[in-house]
C-alpha cells in the first residue's frame, strides 16, 4: 500500500493549537497570581487554589478523553460542550471568590471557539455572557436590566466574540475540508497507481503469452509437423525421413535459443544483428526451406531503423502469417511486401491458397496468433486487416504509424 500521509504537513490551526492552549493556562496562572497578591480578598487562598486545580484538571483531562490524544474537531461536539460547560461553571465559582479570575476570560473565549462547532460555540458564548452579566450585576448590587450599561457592554463583547469565533471556525473548517480533499486525492492516486500496476502485470502476461506463441508455439508446431511427415514417410522413403528429422532438429535448436531470449526479455534473435527487411527475408527463406513453398520478399520505400517495438511487431506478424499459411492455406506461393512510407510502415503477406472460409481448422493451432497480432499492433496505434476470398487466397495487412 502507498503511504498517502508521508508528505502531509499539519494544518496551520493544528500547528498553532499550542498557542490557544497556552493562552488559557497562562490566563488561569495570571489570575491565580493576581488573586494571591490581592490584599482585599475575602477568606483564605486554599479554596480558590483548590478550585483552580480542579479547573485545570477538568479542562486538561476532559479534552484528552474527548479527543483520545488527537486534535480533530467535531468528533463528539456534545462531549466537548460538556467539558466547556464545566469550565464555565468552575470559572463562575472562582470569580465569585476573587475578581482576579475575570482574566481567565481571555483564554476561555478562545477555547470555546477552538473546540466547538459554531452552533455549540454560540450557545456556550451566550451562557458565558449571561454568567458574566449576572456576576457583574450581583457585584454592583443592581438588578439585570437592559438599561444597564454593563448588560450592553457584555452583549456587544459577546457579539464581537461570536463574529470573531465564526471567522476562526470558518478558517478551520476550510482547512479541514482541504485536508480531506487532499487525502481523498492521494487515496485516489494510490488506487490509480495500484490499478496501473495491476494493468501492467496483465500487459506483461499478455506480452509473454504473445512471445511464447510467436516463438515456442510456432517452433513446436513445426517440429510436430516434420515428425508427422517423417512418420508417414517411414520406412519406404529414408531420405525424406532424414530430411524431416533434420528440419525438426534444426527447429528445436532454434526454439531453444528463442526460449532463452524470451526469458532474458531481449529482442528477437533475427533483429539483433540485422535490419528488419533482412530479418523478414531470412524468415521467408527459412520458411520456404521447411515447406518447399516459394516465398518472395519485396521491400519498397526507403528502409530505415524503426522503434524496436515496431520492428518486433512486424517481424512477429510475418512469422505468424507464414505459420498460418503453412497450417491452413494450402498455398503454392507467398508474397511478402514491406512498405516504408512517410508516416506509416505496412506489411503485406499474401498467399494464393484456399482462403479463410475454405481452410480446414488445424489441430495444432490454438487461435491465439491473430489476436496477439492485433494486440501488438493496437498497442502501437496500428491495425491488422485481413482480406480473403474463397479460392483466391488471403492477404494479411499490418499497418503501424511512425514518426517522421
Amino acid at each position: 500500500m502507498v503511504n498517502t500521509n508521508r508528505h502531509q504537513q499539519p494544518d496551520v490551526w493544528i500547528k498553532w493549537d499550542w498557542l490557544w492552549t497556552t493562552i488559557f493556562y497562562v490566563s488561569v496562572a495570571v489570575s491565580t497570581l493576581f488573586m494571591l497578591v490581592d490584599d482585599g480578598r475575602d477568606g483564605t487562598v486554599w479554596q480558590p487554589l483548590g478550585l483552580t486545580a480542579v479547573l485545570l484538571l477538568w479542562h486538561g483531562v476532559g479534552f484528552r478523553l474527548v479527543y483520545g490524544g488527537g486534535k480533530v474537531r467535531d468528533v463528539r461536539p456534545y462531549r466537548q460542550f460538556i467539558v466547556l460547560l464545566g469550565d464555565i461553571g468552575l470559572w463562575f465559582l472562582l470569580v465569585g471568590l476573587s475578581p482576579a479570575y475575570y482574566f481567565v476570560l481571555a483564554g476561555l473565549f478562545s477555547q470555546i471557539f477552538r473546540h466547538l462547532p459554531i452552533p455549540y460555540a454560540i450557545i456556550a458564548t451566550l451562557l458565558l455572557i449571561t454568567t458574566i452579566i449576572y456576576q457583574q450585576s450581583s457585584d454592583a448590587g443592581q438588578p439585570i436590566s437592559l438599561n444597564s450599561p454593563i448588560v450592553w457592554i457584555y452583549l456587544f463583547a459577546g457579539a464581537a466574540s461570536i463574529l470573531l469565533g465564526a471567522w476562526m471556525s470558518a478558517i478551520i473548517n476550510q482547512s479541514m475540508q482541504r485536508r480531506q480533499l487532499i487525502e481523498q486525492l492521494e487515496i485516489t492516486q494510490a488506487e490509480l497507481a495500484e490499478t496501473k500496476r495491476h494493468e501492467g502485470m496483465l500487459e506483461e502476461r499478455q506480452r509473454l503469452a504473445r512471445e511464447i506463441h510467436d516463438t515456442l508455439a510456432q517452433g513446436f508446431t513445426s517440429i510436430v509437423m516434420h515428425l508427422e511427415a517423417a512418420e508417414q514417410a517411414m520406412p519406404d522413403q529414408p531420405e525424406t525421413v532424414q530430411k524431416h528429422l533434420d528440419q525438426a532438429r534444426k527447429t528445436a535448436r532454434l526454439s531453444l535459443d528463442q526460449a532463452r531470449r524470451v526469458v532474458q526479455d531481449l529482442r528477437p534473435d533475427l533483429l539483433e544483428q540485422q535490419s528488419l527487411p533482412e530479418a523478414i527475408e531470412r524468415t521467408a527463406v527459412r520458411w520456404q526451406e521447411e515447406t518447399s513453398i516459394p516465398a518472395t520478399t519485396t521491400i519498397t520505400g526507403n528502409p530505415h531503423p524503426l522503434h524496436p517495438d515496431v520492428e518486433v511487431t512486424l517481424l512477429r506478424a510475418a512469422q505468424e502469417s507464414l505459420n498460418n499459411i503453412r497450417k491452413h492455406a494450402q498455398a503454392t506461393a507467398v508474397q511478402i511486401t514491406l512498405s516504408y512510407m512517410t508516416d506509416m510502415v505496412i506489411l503485406d503477406v499474401q498467399d494464393n491458397g484456399v482462403g479463410i472460409n475454405g481452410a480446414a481448422p488445424s489441430s495444432l493451432g490454438g487461435g491465439y496468433g491473430l489476436q496477439a497480432m492485433r494486440e501488438r499492433a493496437a498497442q502501437l496505434g496500428g491495425a491488422v486487416e485481413i482480406e480473403s476470398e474463397p479460392g483466391e487466397g488471403t492477404t494479411v495487412v499490418v499497418s503501424i504509424p511512425i514518426s517522421s
